[in-house]
């Protein structure tokens, strides 16, 4: 052992190239397996629609306008399915994967020379890793990370060109950049570029440029950039609920299922949950609490940087009663960047504290290796193909790289890594099929499929107020390539008709010979739906 110990001292890229390595494994293997999920159906169901109809200035779900978000990463997700002519899971969630590598990168790249290559490096990693973006949204084809890198990047922005000092370029970058972010998810981008441009500006003493003319060119960017989208959709729709749809979609203060007593809870879990849900890097934060490693790691004036940024962007989530980890994506990196410096200089320190968090990461690498041979007894598991050859090599790599993480100080982080790579590669083998098998959602997806087939070349409508969720929405739209609109009126042609048994009930003396094809179950509250057709 010791001889790969000295080899692996001699050449790290080695430790390197083992990362990147099961970083692909780990981000797509069963990328494609589980049926849409979450938020996913109303992303796909908007870019359906939008393909089918050809129109991508107003977006739609079942034919009706829907104004909750702008259409910019409908128009991705779109892109990804003409490229590939798919319309399937894996091309949903595709984006999702590529904007989280490319957020590492941009993680890398605006800390490279700040913090240096190697800790910039593990940063991004950090944020790739964490378990709220590792175990959950890493593989959904939200929009969240697409959009958080577009709002990093302008944070980037304005600390790159503040520091050359070419404030044509901070406004008219971060002002761009925040237009792309808007088209995605609305006035976010807003509070987040005025917060952050205010606030450094204070900070370096320059806020007079907030009443340049370089200033105003940056607005004229964004003016421009959604004048152009929001003229385009004045010819076929009226803003009139646009704006106060977007307002109410990102008015986050008030829960109208919460109390006052559940917002104060809130105020004072809010720390410990982000520490949570990022776990296990948020850990290193606590490094901080050492005087010494917190007045060498905030003098680097990018720190103080994200920090600030951090600071004064998170107040709006912290007081927000309905709060979403996902919501965090752009600001939690600012941590990283901080947190991966900390522990460079802890080593440096060698301090008690520092002892017992790295006593920490080695205890949890120990547990997160042995962790992986719970498919070899779990019973929904252990008589898969594979799992006798697959989880023994995957707890091989990991718990050596635990172990090697005891050996190789200089490299513990990177050790910690590979442990947390190999878990997800084991979860991705094991337990997504696991929960495919067990879950209900892939017996709907089917049954709504079916339902779509079924119709062939007919007419199909939602009648009534039939709940139907986005989820039929978008497989059954997906088979007939027509939009799935509702109607009260039944029409004088053969049609189908989707139908609960209380409008079933309703619409019956008006319903002409009408026959029932399939019942079936939805997700949405477990409604049973009829699909008849009407002669």
């Amino acid at each position: 052992m010791q001889w790969l110990i000295k080899s692996l001292t001699n050449h790290p890229y080695y430790i390197w190239i083992l990362v990147l390595l099961l970083l692909i494994p780990a981000l797509f293997i069963n990328i494609g397996l589980m049926p849409l999920l979450s938020d996913e159906p109303t992303r796909a169901i908007v870019t359906l629609e939008m393909m089918v109809k050809g129109n991508y200035i107003t977006p739609t779900i079942n034919g009706e306008f829907y104004y909750n978000k702008p259409p910019l990463f409908n128009w991705i997700l779109a892109g990804f399915a003409y490229l590939t002519g798919n319309l399937n899971e894996v091309i949903f969630r595709l984006p999702t994967v590529i904007s989280l590598l490319l957020f590492a990168l941009a993680i890398f790249l605006i800390g490279k020379k700040e913090i240096g290559k190697t800790n910039a490096a593990i940063a991004g990693l950090m944020f790739v890793t964490s378990s709220r973006i590792l175990f959950w949204d890493s593989f959904q084809g939200l929009i969240d990370i697409t959009y958080s890198l577009v709002t990093f990047c302008s944070f980037a922005a304005l600390y790159v060109f503040s520091e050359k000092r070419k404030f044509l370029l901070l406004f008219a970058v971060s002002y761009l950049l925040t237009a792309i972010g808007y088209l995605m998810k609305g006035l976010p981008s807003l509070a987040f570029q005025a917060i952050s441009v205010v606030v450094w500006l204070g900070f370096i003493k320059e806020i007079r440029k907030l009443f340049s003319w370089q200033h105003l060119v940056g607005i004229g960017v964004f003016l421009l950039v959604t004048g152009l989208y929001y003229y385009a959709y004045l010819q076929t729709n009226s803003l009139q609920d646009v704006f106060s749809t977007l307002f109410d979609q990102s008015n986050r203060i008030k829960d109208k299922e919460g109390t006052i007593l559940s917002w104060t809870i809130h105020l004072f879990k809010f720390p410990l949950d982000l520490g949570y849900e990022f776990a296990p890097w948020t850990v290193l934060l606590l490094l901080l609490f050492n005087k010494e490693v917190r007045g060498k790691t905030m003098s680097a004036k990018f720190l103080q940087f994200c920090l600030l940024i951090f600071a004064s962007n998170i107040i709006i989530y912290w007081i927000s009663a309905d709060m979403r980890p996902r919501y965090l994506f752009m600001l939690v990196p600012l941590l990283f960047l901080i947190a991966a410096k900390a522990y460079h200089e802890s080593q440096k320190v060698e301090a008690r504290l520092f002892r017992m968090i790295d006593l920490t990461l080695q205890i949890f690498a120990f547990i997160g290796s042995f962790s992986i041979l719970y498919y070899l007894f779990w019973s929904e598991t252990n008589q898969m193909s594979g799992v006798w050859i697959y989880i023994p090599l995957l707890f091989i790599v990991s718990v050596l790289s635990a172990y090697f993480s005891l050996k190789m100080k200089d490299y513990r982080l990177l050790f910690i890594l590979i442990v947390l790579l190999c878990v997800r590669i084991s979860f991705n083998l094991f337990n997504l099929p696991a929960r495919y098998n067990s879950y209900p959602d892939a017996t709907y997806r089917q049954d709504e499929i079916m339902a779509g087939r079924l119709t062939g070349d007919y007419d199909l409508f939602i009648l009534g107020d039939t709940p139907v969720n986005h989820d039929a929405s978008f497989y059954i739209t997906r088979e007939r390539k027509q939009i799935l609109t509702r109607t009260s009126e039944i029409k004088q042609k053969p049609a189908f008709y989707l139908t609960d048994k209380k409008n079933l009930a309703n619409f019956a003396d008006r319903l002409v010979n009408y026959k029932i094809y399939k019942k079936f179950t939805i997700k949405l509250m477990e409604t049973e739906l009829y699909l008849i057709k009407s002669e």
